[in-house]
């Protein structure tokens, strides 16, 4: 079988890796069609992410964000209805639903949270209450997208976006091109991509932003209070996951405003610059957030039929397996939203 790692050389795609089986009697064993790269997953590229992965392992498998078809079925994975055949997704988090905040409605900060993001490879297994059928016929490539829209949802639910309020998102990526869709249908006015790519910002103007921002020609901050009337931005969504874009947008938001830090790994050693007395005197609420609960994760089923998923798979976008180099480092480069990888 197929599978991709990350090792302390790199990206390695094993031909020989073992097959996983069912294990547990409600496990569902998925032939993965399509997997997407994360944008954490670029992390790995750069190596990153050694301190966290390699201190096990020296073989740490990849990918989270996967469609495909069931094969096969525990014997009481009856619950939801699937059947050999069915066209799913997976939510790669299980909880233990014992710990305190698993009890009180927060399952995504479980303390004794179990991932299972091994979806970069042929086939994987995973229990039944993380899969989720889709209509026949759904394109399994664009299915990738659930699982990132389901992150942004979380992100749209804390940022408690009200409709008029303006709102500005930092970062043109996969994850920030959804979270403007995402704010568009909450209502969000004055709405405004700020990304140093040219091209990811006319992207952006045809998923509805109002306003586009190039952070390497303009001060954020100046151009936010242009677009606001002085004003500055009632939500500020920081996605980039670059550390230069954080004070620009801290400068974008306005008075009684929310700046949310959200899905993005910044650099581990990296430290905020905050200004706490214009923190103070702004009264602004700062939020953070990267998990996915699991309660977003069903609406995503809904709204992958209403957003502009299209426009977010670039040409040339889709890579076979053996492509992985070229489809990681094409996202890497902004060459991509989302590289897709097919299996």
């Amino acid at each position: 079988m197929r599978q991709l790692f990350y090792t302390p050389h790199g990206l390695e795609l094993q031909t020989d890796a073992p097959e996983p089986q069912i294990a547990e009697d409600d496990d569902v064993k998925i032939k993965v069609e399509y997997c997407g790269v994360c944008g954490s997953d670029l992390h790995f590229l750069r190596k990153e992410m050694d301190f966290l992965v390699l201190a096990d392992t020296d073989h740490y498998p990849l990918g989270h964000e996967a469609a495909g078809y069931i094969t096969e079925l525990g014997p009481k994975a009856t619950a939801k209805g699937l059947k050999v055949g069915d066209p799913v997704i997976y939510y790669f988090n299980q909880y233990c639903g014992k710990c305190h905040y698993c009890r009180n409605g927060q399952e995504h900060l479980c303390t004794n949270i179990k991932s299972n993001m091994v979806a970069m490879a042929d086939y994987i297994v995973t229990g039944e209450q993380t899969v989720f059928k889709l209509d026949e016929g759904t394109d399994l490539a664009k299915a990738v997208f659930h699982e990132p829209i389901s992150v942004c949802l979380h992100g749209i639910d804390l940022a408690k976006i009200k409709p008029g309020q303006s709102v500005m998102v930092s970062g043109g990526g996969g994850i920030g091109l959804i979270l403007l869709q995402l704010a568009k249908l909450s209502g969000a006015t004055e709405l405004t991509l700020s990304e140093p790519i040219a091209w990811k910002r006319e992207v952006a103007k045809k998923l509805g932003a109002v306003h586009t921002i190039d952070p390497t020609a303009e001060d954020v901050g100046e151009a936010a209070r242009r677009y606001t009337g002085g004003l500055g931005y009632d939500v500020v969504i920081e996605a980039s996951g670059s550390t230069r874009a954080c004070p620009g947008a801290l400068d974008a938001v306005g008075r009684g405003g929310t700046l949310e830090f959200f899905a993005a790994l910044y650099d581990v050693n990296y430290d905020f610059p905050l200004n706490l007395q214009a923190a103070f005197f702004k009264e602004v609420t700062i939020v953070a957030g990267v998990f996915q609960s699991p309660y977003a994760f069903p609406r995503t089923l809904g709204l992958f039929k209403v957003l502009d998923i299209d426009t977010l798979m670039s040409d040339g976008c889709i890579f076979e397996a053996e492509q992985y180099q070229e489809a990681f480092e094409a996202q890497m480069k902004g060459k991509t939203i989302k590289s897709v990888l097919k299996f």
